[in-house]
């Protein structure tokens, strides 16, 4: 599995990379990389790993089936009552009738289709080889070297004045996810200094380098936040990280269910109260925590008000943009404003809110998950604390269509979904 490994790896430097080269040449490799990857694993992973494998995908499976239909029903012919608009006025420059579709470029629609499943790819690699607790303890580590290097690039930026919306924001939500991922190496390097000392006398060295490097990253990732400037990207951060360390501390202090439910109904009425304060004069979720100029808003708002109820087809943004674009439109972004926003125009309002309502309902079960597990419950909390990030940054910025960031929360989904459960004796 050693070779395997070196493929999850390389997707993990892919996550590093792609952010900073324009281009799709790197993020070409992705669906390379995971499909050769999940090749070796079917055939060298061990009989009980592959048990529980199966054990452990199979709802997530079921699951991931759901965006993959809707988008191919986007591309498939529709009749003109479903068929989006645009094509009632196309249809009159063909000598011969032709069929709708939902989507307004079935091109990017499949391109859109290929990127989703990739990632669904790479977490489904991720979960099967983050089975077994060493290579688990190597992708962690991985994940939070990729986002710490990337918040340092950011830092970096920031001193030397370089541009780059995008790359910006996409460096800043990574600095985010680092914060938890270093937090969660602190508490992996703790737990096993407690463990392994005690069975194998190890020295004090093997426990302060490993945890002053957790350390150092978990400062880097909060350094890059707090030059960002920005309080929503910090309120994203603090509620990622209050919630990891909130079920290491129930855990550790053995609060039991209700010690973990007074915690958790003061953290959700404090976070509703600070996200009430937050919310501007937009009465949009999806635009309301939004801080950029009128123009760029108001082109976002008009593209989600003329939106069908199936949206405009994945990967569809770019080529309904220029429609809305007016008077200067190369001082414009040529992007939504949020990711949120997004989604709801590409797949529509529905496809939004479930995939909001299934984030969290995964991260409740990965809270759940930790809280049965004695030591490595460190895995399904920091993955339940990035989904909680994540839901917040898709209503802050548009990064989570990056091409760095969607491949590394594959990654920590998959790595928390491996390590939900204990191996049995």
């Amino acid at each position: 599995m050693f070779v395997a490994l070196g493929f999850l790896l390389g997707l993990i430097a892919l996550c590093l990379v792609t952010p900073f080269v324009d281009g799709a040449a790197l993020a070409a490799f992705i669906p390379l990389l995971a499909a050769v990857g999940l090749v070796l694993v079917a055939l060298r992973l061990p009989p009980l790993e592959t048990a529980r494998f199966g054990v452990l995908v199979k709802p997530v499976a079921f699951g991931a089936l759901i965006p993959a239909l809707w988008i191919l029903l986007q591309m498939a012919p529709a009749p003109a009552t479903l068929a989006h608009p645009v094509w009632a006025s196309v249809k009159a420059g063909f000598p011969t009738p032709i069929w709708g579709s939902i989507s307004v470029d079935i091109g990017a629609t499949a391109l859109a289709l290929v990127r989703y499943l990739s990632l669904v790819g790479a977490l489904l690699l991720t979960t099967a080889l983050t089975i077994n607790r060493d290579r688990a303890e190597v992708t962690l580590t991985a994940v939070t070297a990729a986002a710490t290097l990337i918040s340092l690039a950011f830092i970096v930026m920031e001193a030397v004045g370089t541009e780059g919306a995008d790359l910006r924001e996409e460096a800043q939500s990574f600095a985010c996810l680092g914060v938890i991922l270093a937090a969660a190496c602190a508490c992996l390097v703790y737990e096993r200094h407690e463990t392994r000392r005690a069975k194998l006398g190890f020295s004090n060295a093997k426990f302060i380098y490993p945890m002053a490097a957790a350390l150092i990253a978990f400062f880097i990732c909060a350094a890059a936040i707090v030059l960002a400037r920005s309080g929503s990207l910090i309120f994203a951060a603090a509620c990622g990280l209050v919630m990891f360390v909130a079920v290491f501390s129930v855990r550790r202090l053995n609060l039991g269910r209700w010690g973990a439910g007074a915690i958790g109904i003061t953290g959700a009425v404090i976070v509703m109260a600070l996200v009430s304060g937050a919310a501007g004069s937009n009465s949009d979720p999806r635009l309301a925590f939004v801080k950029k100029d009128a123009s760029t808003i108001e082109l976002t708002q008009r593209i989600l008000a003329d939106t069908p109820f199936f949206g405009d087809g994945a990967g569809a943004f770019d080529s309904i943009l220029p429609i809305y674009q007016f008077g200067d439109a190369e001082g414009q972004e040529r992007r939504a404003v949020t990711a949120a926003a997004k989604v709801s125009i590409e797949m529509g309002r529905v496809i939004l809110w479930g995939a909001v309502i299934a984030a969290l309902l995964v991260a409740v079960d990965f809270i759940r998950a930790a809280g049965k597990r004695g030591r490595d419950s460190f895995y399904s909390a920091a993955a339940a604390s990035c989904l909680v990030s994540l839901v917040i940054l898709a209503f802050v910025n548009v990064s989570l269509f990056g091409p760095g960031l969607p491949l590394l929360a594959a990654i920590i989904v998959g790595l928390g979904l491996a390590q939900s459960q204990g191996r049995p004796a």
